[in-house]
């Protein structure tokens, strides 16, 4: 890994931060901005693979459908 994909995705988030974006925003923002920039993968590939670790494990898809679950219920 090159020493500047670090610095620069905590610059991007602290820039975030700074200008007020929420912090769960300011993560994702900065890691996709980080990724398309010094990736070889595209970003939908990045994704299928996401998918793919996700699907093989069923407990790992427990943590979004309780999220989910609340928000039904909270409204």
């Amino acid at each position: 890994m090159e020493s500047y994909v670090i610095p620069t995705l905590f610059l991007l988030l602290f820039f975030c931060m700074m200008i007020g974006v929420p912090v769960a925003v300011s993560l994702g923002f900065s890691s996709i901005v980080t990724i398309l920039l010094f990736a070889d993968d595209s970003l939908a590939s990045i994704a299928l693979k996401l998918f793919e670790a996700l699907s093989e494990h069923y407990t790992f898809l427990a943590i979004p459908f309780f999220i989910l679950s609340s928000a039904f219920l909270s409204t």
